[in-house]
């Protein structure tokens, strides 16, 4: 199956989750923008840090998406509440380039305080990981 795994965050808590989709589905996982770009995926898991603001090398990236380079696009969205709000606009411009949003957003809440970053336990990583697979078996 042709997908890719890619993620964006400063903290590099995305990363874990998307390394570990990467291993499950043999694909490559790459950071956001992708070393090589995307074509002819199946499936283009972006997993993001954020809080209510898509950062903006995601929002470019998505916006050039069309259906050379993937069929479809999942997202996973990391932060302390595990809200996906904020991708509205970006799922709608893919639309309308001929993208679609093959699942429901999934948020993941990662604890952190004012002076300790949190990152994803295992079980976070586990659930977008068997999330992941059903998508991309779809």
């Amino acid at each position: 199956m042709k997908a890719k795994s890619l993620h964006f965050s400063k903290g590099g808590d995305v990363q874990l989750i998307a390394s570990e989709i990467g291993v499950k589905l043999q694909c490559v996982c790459d950071q956001i923008p992708p070393a090589y770009p995307c074509e002819n995926e199946k499936v283009i898991f972006i997993g993001v840090h954020m809080n209510g603001k898509l950062p903006g090398a995601v929002d470019h990236f998505c916006k050039d998406l069309n259906p050379g380079r993937t069929k479809g696009v999942a997202f996973y969205v990391i932060n302390n509440t595990g809200n996906t709000a904020g991708l509205d606009g970006i799922i709608e411009t893919m639309k309308k380039n001929g993208v679609e949003t093959v699942a429901a957003p999934l948020g993941v809440a990662v604890k952190s305080s004012l002076f300790k970053k949190g990152y994803p336990t295992e079980d976070d990583i586990k659930n977008v990981v068997e999330w992941a697979t059903k998508v991309a078996q779809g």
